[in-house]
């Protein structure tokens, strides 16, 4: 009789969870800085807390911070390198209420802490492993944790992790797009005090030497057919002698600014196009990656010119790609002129991006959460 009342208080329970649909969630992860992890851990974590479930994050300091924390968030360990002296409180981890614990890219964390802390941690919450390594961890001490569930990306990053775990410990959850959002040109442009009347390329999130200069002959060339601003915002820890030759092209305009979601879609919307371009070298053999700063622009629908690499090996009609230079300004000139390619390509990224908004996303680690809740 008390195995079986034991059980039928525990389905009260879990009926009454569902009834209240409140789960109480900590996230292990960057937060509110320009970083595709903490990019992924906002996205989903806020709508998280529209959902009506309870949020707690443990971020490390910000070295690049693009917002305000939110009161949820708790600074208690830092990142390992260089740029920064390594700490690790404990107390925030054991003292806060949460029953599940999203990990995202752990070997930033000082790993040594938290496994000391982690077995106090598993008595009162399932702990799930977000992927964003490009390749399998080389540290030991990662595969001594016990992750209730490991969620991947997509079908790459899961068959790397069948190597050292489980096919059952294994989710594919897809990268979320940032949020659906149409906007004003002449609003936008106004609000960033830009021409109301002028052709503007806009790019941001790079390392110059990668993902600007090689494509600079050929807008250059196109400049001088039809004279356009290439808008650039730039991280401002770049004011050094290697971003100063941008100065020298009269059709460029430089500014310096550490931007949010929002400011980003303000550049996005102000923009006839957006222009990211990735070097096919950037990923190495066996590699697994997302373009994280496409997929948050791919709401704002703009028209997305990239470089045809690894990055965005997924997409088929949701952006445009490029080759070589000729098929650069070939596109370039499409937008310009509103080829009917530039309304199909927007179509396909409004579908792409509500098949994927981090509403549906995060429904998707609710779910997940869910199960592993369940689990007696």
């Amino acid at each position: 009789m008390g195995m079986e009342k034991a059980w039928i208080e525990m389905g009260h329970k879990l009926q009454l969870y569902k009834k209240k649909n409140d789960i109480k969630i900590a996230i292990l992860s960057r937060w509110n800085t320009a970083c595709g992890v903490s990019l992924h851990a906002e996205l989903i974590g806020k709508e998280l807390v529209k959902n009506g479930h309870s949020l707690t994050v443990f971020a490390p300091n910000n070295i690049r911070p693009v917002g305000r924390d939110e009161e949820y968030v708790i600074r208690c360990f830092s990142d390992e390198g260089e740029h920064t002296k390594t700490f690790f409180h404990p107390a925030p981890f054991l003292d806060a209420d949460y029953e599940i614990l999203v990990v995202e890219r752990v070997e930033w964390v000082p790993l040594e802490q938290l496994k000391k802390i982690f077995s106090e941690i598993k008595k009162k919450a399932k702990v799930v492993y977000v992927v964003h390594e490009r390749r399998l961890p080389t540290n030991p001490l990662f595969y001594k944790f016990n992750w209730d569930a490991i969620v991947c990306f997509d079908q790459r990053y899961k068959e790397q992790w069948l190597k050292r775990f489980d096919e059952d410990k294994i989710h594919i959850i897809p990268y979320p797009t940032g949020h659906l959002q149409n906007g004003d040109k002449q609003k936008a442009r106004r609000k960033l005090d830009l021409p109301l009347d002028k052709l503007i390329v806009f790019s941001y999130g790079w390392a110059p030497e990668l993902h600007i200069f090689p494509v600079l002959p050929a807008l250059q060339e196109l400049n001088k057919q039809i004279p356009f601003i290439y808008l650039i915002l730039a991280d401002p820890k770049y004011i050094a002698a290697d971003i100063q030759p941008l100065n020298a092209y009269e059709f460029i305009e430089l500014r310096y600014e550490l931007a949010s979601i929002d400011r980003i879609y303000t550049y996005l919307h102000a923009s006839d196009a957006y222009l990211i371009h990735k070097q096919k070298e950037e990923i190495r053999k066996g590699e697994a990656v997302v373009p994280s700063a496409i997929l948050m622009c791919l709401g704002a629908l703009t028209p997305v010119i990239t470089s045809d690499t690894e990055f965005v090996w997924f997409f088929d009609k949701e952006v445009m790609k490029y080759s070589n230079k000729e098929l650069l300004k070939e596109l370039l000139i499409k937008v310009f002129k509103g080829d009917k390619i530039v309304n199909h390509t927007l179509i396909s990224a409004e579908e792409y991006a509500i098949k994927h908004s981090p509403r549906k996303i995060a429904g998707e680690f609710i779910k997940l959460f869910e199960e592993l809740l369940q689990e007696v």
